[in-house]
């Protein structure tokens, strides 16, 4: 009598903003995701000189960026109702990536259950995928194979630098020691000198599939993977050597991360059933278009709900270049915040802003202008919750259509966070149900070859984890330098003055990362201040 089993199939994402995402299928397999490096020109390695990329957005781009919004924004939403008063941060432009892969291999209910969830049209998968295929292609920097490969091996002389460093330290071998060092930051300043002439940001997106060598997956599915995801494929041993897969996965998605996701599989997650396991991840490193002072940052009283508030590090800066700033009313309808106010009033006047139950908003522009971070910050610091459940994609849409460039005086938290959790059962709350149920129901035989049922599938788990730090220079330390436009104060009656509105997230507050071109929204979070 045939065994029916029960295989992990796993999905992992990650990035500075970090992420990652595993699935798990009763059945057969695992699934994560890594970043793709496609060919580009030569690399003449005493000169970088790239012409800047001219994105065309496509019906098929477009209808993948909406749906992977809309998706991105409920997701958010379940997540938020189950963990309230908790810092959140995800990937929902990985989520969709890797989740459209195992479209691709679901049928009939299952496929159409995945479908709505994602906000695809149904029985238009093909379409869906060459849109993710043109929005990774867009967002990914056009930067030569030969910088990629350059670069990853200047990080990893960089890395043994420091740990000798560390080593000669411990063992108080000062002039080693120093001679390391010496070593690290001349590795340091080449890995600066490199990205700044390539690109504005870095940000890598990877898709892989961990294949064991017995399954006998459907190559019609491997064809519609490969050309629009770019997904590479792994023949492992699943069967005899599961926690050495494991463990090389793991060391995948590290490397893909920059170190910064690790043990994305726990101990466990793959066994011997384990057959397949599809990647996915995203890697983002950008700094700020006018970075912030150093000196300027300074501690603050951060507003939690219930009258609580905690102490946290605050950056500040004047800002009427890469900042748009816009605020809004309870009804989500734009408040008129005046360019010029009378002398008497000052710039935290009240009346100057929504009330309570509004808030406000500020984009800032990373380097090169193409990515950017978004900050939502409702009124009250008990406000997020209803404010988050009243919020829909076309809402956020239309409010960052009209934010407006103008001087803002910013403070923003420094903060580092990170988050991981399994999203199953969410997933299964959007109405991916037969994904998620026994092998008999989860329908996910277009992966396969064989119609034996010790061959069918199921999801089992999906784990996702992510990490962002936030900090004067951007999402990660690195040499950078900006200078920020001035607006003159002219054209004003005798009466009036200026006004530059204030925007202080001092409470907890939404942000999220997004590509200005094609509206992706490339990572999506909370923030309620530190927590333990």
């Amino acid at each position: 009598m045939a065994r029916t089993s029960n295989y992990p199939l796993g999905l992992t994402l990650g990035g500075l903003l970090v992420g990652s995402l595993v699935f798990a299928v009763t059945t057969v397999a695992v699934m994560k995701s890594s970043s793709i490096e496609r060919p580009h020109e030569p690399f003449a390695e005493d000169h970088v000189a790239l012409q800047e990329k001219i994105v065309v957005v496509t019906d098929e781009m477009s209808a993948a960026s909406i749906a992977n919004g809309q998706f991105a924004v409920n997701l958010y939403q379940r997540l938020a109702e189950t963990e309230p008063d908790r810092n959140l941060l995800l990937s929902p432009f990985s989520i969709s990536f890797a989740l459209s892969m195992v479209a691709e291999g679901a049928i009939d209910e299952t496929r159409d259950q995945m479908t709505d969830v994602l906000h695809f049209v149904r029985g238009d998968l093909s379409r869906i995928h060459q849109g993710q295929r043109g929005l990774q292609g867009a967002v990914v920097p056009d930067v030569p194979r030969e910088v990629i490969t350059r670069i990853a091996r200047l990080r990893t002389d960089l890395k043994a630098a420091n740990n000798r460093t560390e080593e000669f330290r411990n063992a108080k071998r000062w002039k080693d020691a120093r001679a390391s060092w010496n070593k690290a930051d001349q590795l340091a300043k080449e890995i600066n000198l490199i990205t700044s002439k390539t690109s504005a940001y870095e940000l890598k997106i990877a898709n892989s599939l961990w294949l064991d060598k017995s399954y006998p997956i459907e190559q019609n599915v491997l064809s519609a993977l490969e050309p629009n995801y770019g997904t590479v494929l792994f023949p492992v041993d699943f069967k005899h050597r599961p926690e050495p897969v494991r463990l090389k996965i793991n060391q995948w998605v590290a490397e893909q991360t920059n170190d910064r996701i690790q043990d994305l599989l726990p101990l466990s997650s793959v066994n011997n059933l384990t057959r397949l396991v599809i990647a996915n991840s995203v890697y983002f490193k950008g700094d700020w278009a006018q970075p912030f002072e150093s000196s300027n940052t300074r501690p603050e009283r951060f507003y939690q709900a219930n009258d609580r508030s905690i102490e946290v590090p605050m950056m500040h800066q004047w800002n009427g270049w890469s900042a748009r700033y816009g605020a809004f009313q309870s009804d989500g309808e734009l408040f008129p915040t005046p360019h010029e106010i009378k002398f008497e009033l000052k710039d935290d006047d009240p009346s100057l802003y929504p009330d309570a139950q509004g808030h406000t908003m500020l984009a800032l522009d990373y380097q090169g202008r193409k990515i950017q971070m978004i900050f939502l910050v409702p009124q009250s610091a008990d406000g997020i919750s209803d404010w988050e459940k009243s919020l829909t994609y076309e809402k956020l849409q239309q409010w960052i259509g009209q934010l407006e460039q103008r001087l803002v005086n910013i403070s923003i938290p420094k903060f580092k966070l990170e988050w991981s959790s399994e999203l199953s059962e969410t997933l299964r709350s959007l109405g991916m149900v037969r994904l998620f149920g026994s092998v008999a129901e989860s329908q996910l035989d277009g992966l396969s070859l064989s119609q034996q049922p010790e061959d069918r599938l199921r999801i089992s788990q999906v784990r996702h984890k992510t990490f962002i730090d936030v900090s004067e220079i951007g999402t990660e330390a690195a040499a950078a330098t900006a200078l920020g436009g001035e607006i003159g104060d002219g054209g004003f009656e005798e009466q009036t003055r200026p006004f530059h509105p204030i925007f202080k997230a001092n409470k907890p507050f939404i942000f999220l990362m997004r590509d200005r071109e094609t509206a992706s929204i490339l990572f999506m979070g909370r923030y309620v201040g530190p927590t333990d």
